[in-house]
């Protein structure tokens, strides 16, 4: 049986919770964290927004556990493009600013959507592979990349769990599963 902290709430027993930024900063309870990214934060360049709103889910030791696994993003203005997420430049380099000032992604990102899966093909090199019904996958092009892009983002959220005594075995837990999902998936 998976042994998880007393304060551990998972996403599915969350409700879902549409707020700005303030309303969110005053949150009390467990939800599901939806990150809208815009196509025009991404062609700018422009992280300070995701990035302020991302700050909100590490300003407490009650945040950080309250919204352990409870974050999904979602990027808009790209439904007509037909290149895929991990196609786009501008995507992948946005995304690269935003893991090299806010690592701790694997700590908050929900289990069972793709999250992670996507996450990890926008901060490293994938071959896109489109089947004959329009579906999609990526293929990783260097296992060495991927190991070492995981290894930095654990190594560099480290310090998130010192500052907010998470135990190793929670923060183990975590990474954990977020390597068996990437796996699996």
């Amino acid at each position: 049986m998976e042994k998880r902290h007393p304060d551990f709430v998972p996403v599915t027993d969350a409700r879902l919770t549409l707020t700005d930024a303030e309303g969110f900063a005053h949150n009390s309870d467990a939800a599901l964290i939806v990150l809208d990214i815009t196509r025009h934060e991404i062609e700018s360049g422009n992280i300070a927004s995701v990035l302020e709103r991302l700050h909100v889910l590490t300003d407490s030791a009650e945040n950080v556990r309250r919204y352990r696994e409870s974050l999904v993003f979602q990027i808009g203005g790209y439904d007509d493009d037909p290149r895929e997420l991990p196609e786009i430049p501008e995507g992948r380099a946005f995304f690269r600013r935003l893991a090299a000032e806010w690592p701790h992604w694997l700590w908050f990102l929900h289990r069972g959507v793709g999250a992670i899966g996507l996450l990890m093909a926008l901060l490293c090199r994938v071959r896109v592979i489109r089947s004959t019904k329009g579906s999609f996958g990526t293929e990783f092009e260097s296992i060495l990349e991927l190991q070492g892009t995981l290894a930095d983002l654990l190594d560099r959220g480290n310090a998130l769990f010192a500052a907010y005594d998470i135990s190793e075995s929670e923060a183990a837990e975590s990474a954990t599963s977020a390597v068996d999902e990437l796996a699996a998936g």
